[in-house]
């Protein structure tokens, strides 16, 4: 696995220095560390980690709060916590996170929790990537089905017909058949 830059969260001293000594041991980058989730936040959009560790009971923003706000900013969260009863499990599950270590904390659960939860996320990364790109795939089909459909009305030739006369003029125009049907739905005529 490659070294990453990770946050760390929690409002005791004596663990964050471990879980620091810990991920500098296997090669990765504490690119900070807070005590609060309302640091924690603030440290993850100046810093940008690829990964933050935060635990779930801090004071003020709890680790549950601030890790629901750092899914909307897109870094990846392993939870940290001494409480393993369902209601802690249930509200992780609820705010996206991709690990839930219960203390104390050893070197042998924390790297490969890390690095299943950087592997799930960048997994969802690539979901998210094709979901967009089948979604813009999809409303092009779409504009090019609504073009064909007004050019073969218009024309008076089948859809066959219709979608050849928007090949040939997007070629002509040096367009894409999306752009040229992007047109003719609002109204340009060729």
């Amino acid at each position: 696995m490659s070294s990453l830059s990770i946050l760390i969260a929690d409002d005791e001293a004596l663990i964050r220095l471990d879980i620091k000594e810990m991920l500098q041991g296997a090669g990765h980058i504490v690119c900070g560390e807070a005590n609060n989730g309302e640091k924690a936040v603030d440290l993850a959009k100046s810093l940008a980690p690829d990964l933050a560790i935060i635990d779930v009971m801090m004071p003020g923003l709890d680790g549950l709060e601030a890790a629901k706000i750092l899914h909307s900013m897109n870094i990846p969260v392993l939870l940290l916590t001494a409480y393993s009863q369902p209601k802690f499990i249930n509200r992780a599950e609820k705010v996206s996170v991709y690990g839930y270590l219960v203390k104390p904390i050893t070197e042998r659960d924390l790297l490969p929790a890390i690095q299943i939860a950087y592997a799930r996320w960048r997994e969802m990364q690539e979901v998210r990537a094709k979901l967009k790109n089948t979604q813009h795939e999809l409303q092009s089909q779409k504009m090019i089905a609504r073009a064909r459909a007004i050019l073969a009305k218009r024309e008076g030739v089948s859809d066959y017909e219709a979608h050849q006369l928007l090949i040939h003029q997007a070629m002509d125009l040096r367009i894409t058949v999306v752009k040229l049907a992007n047109r003719l739905v609002n109204g340009a005529t060729f």
